[in-house]
């Protein structure tokens, strides 16, 4: 778990549960910051995965034609 999803987490905590509290605008602004920093770690960590090779189905054993299955009693 990243540390800011837990900063995030008490912010939002403290922002609930002390609506009317001194330090709420100081609060929202780190706040604030930290979305600005979370949208700025998502563009930068995507990666676009390179095609590989395709996938090729086994080649099953040659079967004559004058074969066939017989059932044991």
């Amino acid at each position: 778990m990243n540390d800011n999803i837990l900063i995030e987490n008490a912010i939002l905590a403290f922002l609930h549960n002390y609506p009317d509290h001194q330090w709420n605008e100081g609060y929202k602004v780190l706040l604030e910051k930290l979305e600005v920093l979370k949208k700025n770690e998502q563009s930068t960590n995507t990666t676009v995965q390179k095609r590989r090779r395709p996938a090729k189905r086994q080649r099953k054993k040659e079967t004559s034609s004058n074969e066939v299955s017989k059932e044991e009693s």
